[in-house]
């Protein structure tokens, strides 16, 4: 099956949610073994993490420091999230819902990531997670005017945006992606089409659980 390439300089603006561990529109991961990043209008992949983890409550995803990575900092903390080969590697599948938008919805999405990345606050996995971010980030744009229904987790914001969105604005992609930059400025988003297999990995290699600590083994928290 071919690849997939999304210039984000094409067509309407757009902007997107990837679930990290969700193997197609209809399969619900684990709490744990999901996490939430965006993509802004340029193409650029944002998400929220928490990091330090010092034994205390940190080991359990509570009161951590937050933090925001962005195509750099995922590059150097979680290349299988932006580099392709990576993903195939670590078996890294993913789930991304594109969302055609204007461009002051698109302007507004990356204010809020834009304020976000000066004043992170806490990660804590109930209630300020990843997917906790990724929702005001929407919410801030304009996208959906409710928090996520039910636990703040990256399915349940996904299928939130699935819900409440007309089917003509949104359309999902499973595979394994990464990034390239593109000439214009910004990424090109690359899809190799995931194909159903039992040896798939959680999203975060190494670490008992996503919803996502920045940290390496024995993390667990909710991005």
């Amino acid at each position: 099956m071919a690849d997939i390439v999304i210039d984000f300089h094409k067509g309407p603006p757009k902007i997107g949610l990837i679930v990290r561990g969700k193997q197609g529109p209809d399969h619900h991961p684990d709490k744990l073994a999901q996490h939430a990043d965006t993509i802004l209008g340029d193409g650029s992949p944002e998400g929220f993490f928490g990091e330090g983890n010092d034994g205390s409550l940190n080991a359990l995803g509570l009161g951590m420091q937050g933090v925001v990575y962005d195509y750099a900092l995922l590059r150097l903390h979680r290349a299988w999230y932006v580099d392709k080969a990576s993903a195939v590697t670590n078996r890294v599948v993913s789930t991304v819902l594109l969302i055609d938008v204007d461009q002051p919805t698109a302007d507004k999405f990356k204010d809020a990531w834009d304020k976000m990345t000066t004043s992170p606050g806490d990660f804590n996995i109930v209630g300020g997670n990843c997917a906790t971010h990724a929702s005001a980030a929407f919410i801030a744009a304009g996208v959906v005017s409710k928090t996520i229904p039910w636990m703040d987790t990256p399915d349940n914001l996904y299928q939130q945006l699935v819900d409440n969105l007309p089917a003509g604005r949104v359309v999902s992609y499973t595979g394994y992606i990464g990034f390239k930059t593109n000439p214009s400025g910004g990424y090109d988003m690359e899809i190799t089409p995931y194909v159903a297999s039992p040896a798939v990995a959680a999203p975060n290699p190494g670490s008992s659980g996503s919803l996502s600590t920045a940290g390496g083994s024995g993390n667990s928290s909710s991005s």
